[in-house]
C-alpha cells in the first residue's frame, strides 16, 4: 500500500475521531440542559403548590377566627396553632387582633414614639412625635377645607342659626362635623417610615413588631399586643401587665376585673372592644411537593353583614 493511501486512512480516523468528540460533548450539553429544565420545571411546581398551599393557610386562618367565640377574639395574640391543609402539608398559622399594635396614623404621636423606641430604634426616636404631629397638622386643614366647603349655588344666609357669613345653612352642619373627622392617612404601611421620617431602613426594620397601619381606633387591646407595645403605654406598671398576663392565661380577657380597673385608670388608651381586624400569618411547614419555610402574611376584615364574611386589606407572600 502507497504512502498516500496510509496517510488518507489517518486523516479519516481522525476526524471520525474528532466527530465521535463532538457528538459526545454536545449529548453531555443536551443531558445537562435537559436536567436543568426538569430541575426548573420541578421547582416552578413546587412553588405554584406552595403558593396555593398558603393561600388555603389563610382562608384556614379566617375559619379558626369564625370559630372562635367574640369574646375570645381579642385574646388572639400572636400565638402559633398548627394546622393540617390536607395532603400531608402541614403549617403553622399565628394570629392577632390588629388593635394590639399601634397605628400610625390613628394613635397618639408620643405613644408610637414610646413604641419605636422599645422596639429596638433607640435615639433615632427622638423627634419621631412631633414629625408626626406636623405630618398630620399639613393635612388636617385640607380635610377640614373639603367638609366646609359649601355647595355651589347655595349662598349663605345671614341670620340663620349656625349659618356662616359667605357661606350656606348646609355648611354649619359641616362644620359641625370637622370635630369627628377621621384621622389624615399619611402612611399607608410601616415600610414608609424610613423615607417619610429620615430613618434608616435597617435601623427600621424591627418596627414592625410594634406599629401597624390596620388598627382601627388606634386604641390598643392590651390583651393582643406585644411586649413593646406594653412597655410603651404611659402610666402601665409592671403590676398592671401582670394582670394582662394572668387575663390572658386564665382566658377570662375582658371579663377580668383587674383589667377593667385599668383601662378606667387609662381612659381612650385602652380597648377590649370584639375585634374586627386581624393580622394573619402563615408559615407551610412540612409536606410533598412544597418549599418548607414559604410564608405568607394578610390583614383581614371581619364583614358579618357583606356577602362574604372578611375582606382582604393586605396580602404580601414570600
Amino acid at each position: 500500500m502507497s504512502p498516500l493511501r496510509h496517510r488518507e486512512r489517518g486523516i479519516i480516523l481522525i476526524v471520525v475521531l474528532l466527530a465521535v468528540a463532538i457528538m459526545s460533548v454536545m449529548v453531555v450539553a443536551v443531558s445537562a440542559l435537559t436536567r436543568a429544565g426538569i430541575g426548573n420545571e420541578d421547582l416552578e411546581q413546587r412553588r405554584l403548590a406552595s403558593h396555593l398551599a398558603v393561600r388555603s393557610g389563610i382562608e384556614a386562618a379566617k375559619a379558626i377566627i369564625l370559630a372562635t367565640p367574640e369574646k375570645k377574639r381579642g385574646l388572639l395574640a400572636g400565638d402559633e396553632t398548627s394546622i393540617d391543609l390536607g395532603n400531608g402539608i402541614s403549617a403553622t398559622v399565628t394570629l392577632r387582633d390588629a388593635a394590639g399594635y399601634v397605628d400610625l396614623n390613628r394613635s397618639d404621636p408620643k405613644l408610637i414614639e414610646a413604641v419605636a423606641r422599645f422596639s429596638g430604634l433607640g435615639k433615632q426616636a427622638d423627634g419621631l412625635a412631633d414629625r408626626i404631629t406636623k405630618l398630620r397638622a399639613a393635612v388636617e386643614p385640607a380635610l377640614a377645607g373639603a367638609q366646609a366647603k359649601p355647595a355651589s349655588g347655595q349662598p349663605g344666609q345671614a341670620g340663620q342659626k349656625g349659618a356662616v357669613p359667605g357661606g350656606s345653612a348646609a355648611a354649619a352642619p359641616a362644620l359641625d362635623k370637622i370635630k369627628q373627622l377621621p384621622p389624615p392617612i399619611i402612611f399607608i404601611a410601616v415600610d414608609q417610615l424610613p423615607a417619610v421620617l429620615g430613618i434608616p431602613a435597617d435601623d427600621a426594620a424591627s418596627l414592625g413588631a410594634g406599629l401597624t397601619v390596620y388598627n382601627p381606633t388606634g386604641e390598643i387591646n392590651p390583651l393582643a399586643a406585644p411586649d413593646q407595645v406594653l412597655q410603651a403605654i404611659p402610666g402601665l406598671t409592671n403590676k398592671d401587665m401582670s394582670v394582662i398576663a394572668m387575663a390572658r392565661k386564665s382566658g377570662t380577657g375582658a371579663a377580668d376585673a383587674r383589667l377593667q380597673q385599668i383601662m378606667q385608670r387609662l381612659p381612650g388608651l385602652l380597648t377590649t372592644k370584639p375585634p374586627r381586624v386581624f393580622m394573619v400569618e402563615v408559615k407551610l411547614d412540612e409536606g410533598p411537593s412544597i418549599l418548607p419555610g414559604t410564608a405568607a402574611r394578610a390583614v383581614v376584615r371581619l364583614m358579618p353583614q357583606g356577602p362574604l364574611p372578611f375582606g382582604t386589606l393586605a396580602l404580601e407572600e414570600e
